[in-house]
C-alpha cells in the first residue's frame, strides 16, 4: 500500500517545524543583543496601548520564548522524521501513527497554537497511519 500522502504531509510539517526551530534561534540571537532589547523597550513603551505595562517581565517572557520555539521545533522534526522513516514502505504504520500524533502534540502545545498548521498536518497523517489497512488478498485454496 502507498503511504504518499502521509508521507508528503509529514514532510511539510517537517519543514515547518524545522522552520519554527530557525525561527526560535533568530528570536533567541536577536534578546541575546542588548541594542536590540534597549530599542524594543523603546518601542514598546512609546506606544499608547502598552502604556501601563510591565516592560521587564514582557521582556522576560520574550525571551523565554526562543529557546522554546527552538526546543518544541527540533523535537516536533525529529519525531516527524522518525515517523516518515517508520511509515515509509508501509514498515512499521502504528509506530508512526505514534510519532505523528505525539509531534502534533508537541508542537500543537509547545508553541501555544502557533503551531497549528503543522500539528493539523502531523494528526492528519498519525490518523491516517493507524486506520489505513492494507488491501488484502483473497486465497483460493
Amino acid at each position: 500500500m502507498k503511504r504518499t500522502a502521509e508521507i508528503v504531509m509529514t514532510v511539510i510539517a517537517v519543514i515547518i517545524s524545522g522552520l519554527t526551530a530557525l525561527f526560535g534561534v533568530l528570536m533567541n540571537l536577536g534578546m541575546s543583543d542588548p541594542e536590540f532589547t534597549e530599542i524594543m523597550e523603546e518601542e514598546m513603551t512609546a506606544d499608547p496601548a502598552m502604556e501601563g505595562m510591565d516592560m521587564g517581565g514582557f521582556m522576560d517572557l520574550l525571551s523565554m520564548a526562543g529557546p522554546t520555539l527552538l526546543t518544541v521545533g527540533i523535537i516536533s522534526l525529529i519525531l516527524g522524521v522518525i515517523g516518515i522513516i517508520a511509515i515509509k514502505g508501509n514498515k512499521k504504520p502504528v509506530l508512526a501513527g505514534i510519532m505523528l500524533i505525539l509531534a502534533a502534540l508537541v508542537i500543537g502545545i509547545g508553541t501555544l497554537g502557533f503551531g497549528i498548521i503543522p500539528a493539523v498536518l502531523y494528526l492528519i497523517a498519525g490518523i491516517m497511519a493507524f486506520v489505513r489497512k492494507p488491501k488484502v488478498t483473497e486465497q483460493h485454496i
